[in-house]
Order: structure tokens, then C-alpha cells, then sequence
């Protein structure tokens, strides 16, 4: 299809100079249709029909990229990924294109958003753009990693569920020896687990390190948590999985130390009483999680489910000391999910103290600050407190 040359030229003369590089790429595409129809905008030139941008943005015909990248003085990859990104945000985010336009959101920070949309579905991407717009574009790789996975999980259950399988068949615990004699006899460690096996083992060499201590070890906490990991190996030589086996060898071996309890707070959205797919998210970490991740985790053995009432946000609670219980310290944590203060993203929720007593009771990764100090006559209550 033939194009206006001078729409062309001025197209091309606005790129090189950077002006509005996105909105130039989306006007670009749009005078470069593809010549064969397909259902969505891929670059024909490669083989592999890659798309662009996610489903319901324009064709384009592939042919045109490299000129626009030439034009940008960038490789044809990286104009290929200025064209997706500008066709994924003005068709499928456009409350951030919007921004972008009004100069409230900075072009970089949009188009990384675009990146990681392009793989969602219409309604899951405008999902996105929404909740990414009601903060006008300010958010931070990991928090745009847990809406992206909220969205999966909301929109695309089955995505969801086959991306939690193919996760759970990665776990993996590595130790790698010394090799080259460098590391003075010391060997690293590493592993992805369950977040529960996760939290127990945490919990153990917590408890392990805190032994340590009242034992008379006077080495760093870090130290001693690296230690606690042996001797967790040493009294724990072989799994204690056999039912057969016969009670003199269980007489023999050394009583284990009373366990720690671990507490994994799991919240799930009223629509889970109606639906099996329904996502919650975990309170110690904020990450989004699967129906299918919470039933494998609640029907282990030995798992205790504890029920909580609902906690209304919308209702203000307060109570008539300085000390804060920890009813409030919930409110807050889930209304606020992270530390107010300005720039950090510390997790508001309860988490197993390290150097805190030995009753397992959770401690909490932020204190509750009030907003008007008491001493003031500030209130001890929810509208006047934050994490």
C-alpha cells in the first residue's frame, strides 16, 4: 500500500530528532499496514511471527521497522520493540498513553510497562493500565511484577495455573563445594522452595542460632544461623518417612527440639467461597497466589487453618492507650500493605522474629507510627496510625 512520502519524511524527520519517538513509531506503523491481513501486529519479515503487541493492536508490515530503526540510529530489534511497545500502549493502555501525552509519566517509564503487558489478554492488560494509572506511572519493577501476576492470576487462571506448575517442577536445593581453593573451605548454598518449607526452615535455624547463643557462642547472628544449618544436618541425618520402621530405632535417636511454630497468613477475596480459581495473596511476602498453590499448602499434613473475621477497612477502630494491639497493627498492615514512608517498600505484614523471645509468636517488619503523636493528644486508632 503506498504511503504519503511527506507524512513519511516528517515521521522520520520527528524520530531522528527524538521528539515524541512513540507516538511517531504508532503513527508510523499506521502508514505501514501489513500486505497480507493478520490478526495481530507482527513483524512479517521473521520467521517466527513474534508479535509485537499484544492481541488487538494494528498489523503492521514488518519491512517498515528497519527504516524507523535506521532513521533512530538502532538496531532493527530495538525499533521492532519501539513500535510494539507504542502500538501496546495506545491500544491496550491508554490511560497511560494518556499520561505520557500530558507529560505526568516519563516515556521510559510507559514503555517498560508495555514490555511486560504484551503477553495478556485485553482484559487483563487493561486491568493493568488502570491500576498503573491511579498512581500516574510511578511504580517499581517489583511492584509491576506482582500486578502483572495479579493480572494473570485474576484474568487468566489457567496461565496461572500451568506458570505454578512449571514453577513448583524448578525447585531445586544446590550446594556448590570449593573447587579452585579460594573460598577457604567454604561452600555456597542455594535453592528455590515451597514458601512454607521456606518460612519452617527459616524458623528452624532461627531457633537453632538463638541455641547457639544461650549456649555461649559469642559469633555474629549470621554466623551462627550458617552454623545452625550444620548441625540441623548432623541430628537430621535421613528423612523420618518410613512407617515400618521399628520403635528401638526411634528410641536411639536424639528427641528433636520442640518445633517453632510458622505462621504463613493467606488472604483470600470473598469471591473464593463461589469460585475454585479464585487467587489470594500472602500476607509475609504480599505476592499474589494461585487457588491451587493455597490447597496444596493448606492440605499438607500437620497443617493447622486458623479462620479470621473479615477485617473492614472502611471502619475506623480505635482504643484508649498509647500501646497499639495488634488487631490495628492488622488494619493498617492490610490497608497500607508497605511502609508509608516516602520511597520505601519494606512489607508491612507480620513476619517470625529472629531475636525475639521463643513463644513463635510473629513479630512485625514495621512499627505503628501515630500520625498526630499521642503526646499531642493524637488517638490511638486506625485513621491515625500507620505502618
Amino acid at each position: 500500500m503506498s504511503t504519503s512520502s511527506d507524512a513519511a519524511a516528517g515521521l522520520l524527520a520527528d524520530a531522528r530528532a527524538h521528539q515524541a519517538a512513540e507516538q511517531a513509531a504508532a503513527d508510523w506503523a499506521d502508514l505501514h499496514p501489513p500486505v497480507e491481513d493478520v490478526a495481530e501486529a507482527t513483524w512479517q519479515g521473521r520467521p517466527s511471527g513474534v508479535p509485537l503487541a499484544g492481541a488487538g493492536t494494528p498489523a503492521v508490515d514488518g519491512a517498515c521497522v528497519a527504516e524507523l530503526a535506521a532513521a533512530l540510529r538502532c538496531s532493527t530489534d530495538a525499533g521492532s520493540a519501539l513500535v510494539g511497545q507504542a502500538l501496546e500502549l495506545r491500544h491496550r493502555l491508554p490511560r497511560l498513553w494518556s499520561l505520557v501525552h500530558r507529560g505526568e509519566v516519563a516515556a521510559w517509564q510507559a514503555r517498560r510497562v508495555a514490555a511486560r503487558t504484551t503477553t495478556l489478554t485485553v482484559e487483563a492488560a487493561r486491568f493493568v493500565d488502570d491500576q498503573v494509572a491511579a498512581v500516574a506511572g510511578r511504580i517499581c519493577p517489583t511492584q509491576l511484577d506482582r500486578l502483572i501476576t495479579a493480572a494473570i492470576l485474576r484474568f487468566m487462571p489457567h496461565e496461572a495455573e500451568r506458570q505454578r506448575l512449571a514453577a513448583a517442577d524448578s525447585r531445586r536445593f544446590d550446594i556448590s563445594h570449593d573447587r579452585d581453593g579460594t573460598s577457604s573451605g567454604l561452600a555456597e548454598v542455594t535453592g528455590w522452595l515451597d514458601l512454607p518449607d521456606a518460612l519452617d526452615l527459616d524458623a528452624a535455624v532461627t531457633d537453632g542460632a538463638r541455641a547457639l547463643a544461650e549456649a555461649g557462642c559469642d559469633a555474629s547472628l549470621d554466623v551462627r544461623r550458617s552454623m545452625a544449618v550444620g548441625e540441623l544436618a548432623r541430628h537430621q541425618p535421613a528423612l523420618d518417612l518410613d512407617p515400618s520402621s521399628d520403635g528401638q530405632t526411634a528410641e536411639a535417636a536424639p528427641a528433636p527440639r520442640p518445633r517453632v511454630p510458622v505462621t504463613l497468613y493467606l488472604h483470600l477475596p470473598a469471591e473464593s467461597l463461589e469460585s475454585a480459581d479464585a487467587p489470594g495473596w500472602v500476607g509475609n511476602t504480599g505476592i499474589p497466589v494461585t487457588a491451587g498453590q493455597i490447597r496444596d499448602w493448606c492440605g499438607r499434613p500437620g497443617s493447622r487453618i486458623t479462620v479470621r473475621p473479615v477485617v473492614d477497612l472502611n471502619t475506623d477502630q480505635t482504643v484508649p492507650g498509647y500501646e497499639v494491639p495488634d488487631r490495628i497493627r492488622e488494619h493498617i498492615a492490610l490497608r497500607d500493605r508497605t511502609c508509608v514512608f516516602p520511597w520505601c517498600s519494606r512489607p508491612a505484614h507480620p513476619h517470625p522474629p529472629r531475636t525475639r523471645g521463643t513463644d513463635g509468636e510473629p513479630g512485625w517488619s514495621t512499627d505503628a507510627d501515630h500520625i498526630v503523636p499521642w503526646s499531642t493528644g493524637g488517638t490511638t486508632a486506625t485513621d491515625n496510625l500507620a505502618p
